[in-house]
């Protein structure tokens, strides 16, 4: 399986056609990623990537992971 770290990433909001949009840029890689998310996946998406670091995507199957955290680690 292959990991790579998420380097940047963006939030946007098209007024006209009220949908939302993640962007997001992958270590090694030049193109951004974009993701047309529903409301609920836009808050998730966003609460993820502002408070969890690292985080990483499997290019094997599609899906972020943050780092592993101990167990009642505080913030």
């Amino acid at each position: 399986m292959a990991w790579l770290a998420v380097e940047k990433y963006w939030l946007g909001y098209s007024i006209p056609t009220k949908q939302f949009y993640f962007y997001y840029k992958l270590a090694g890689d030049s193109t951004q990623h974009q993701i047309v998310a529903t409301p609920e996946e836009f808050l998730a998406l966003t609460d993820m990537f502002r408070y969890e670091k690292p985080i990483s995507y499997s290019t094997d199957s599609d899906y972020f992971v943050t780092g592993a955290e101990d167990i009642g680690e505080g913030e």
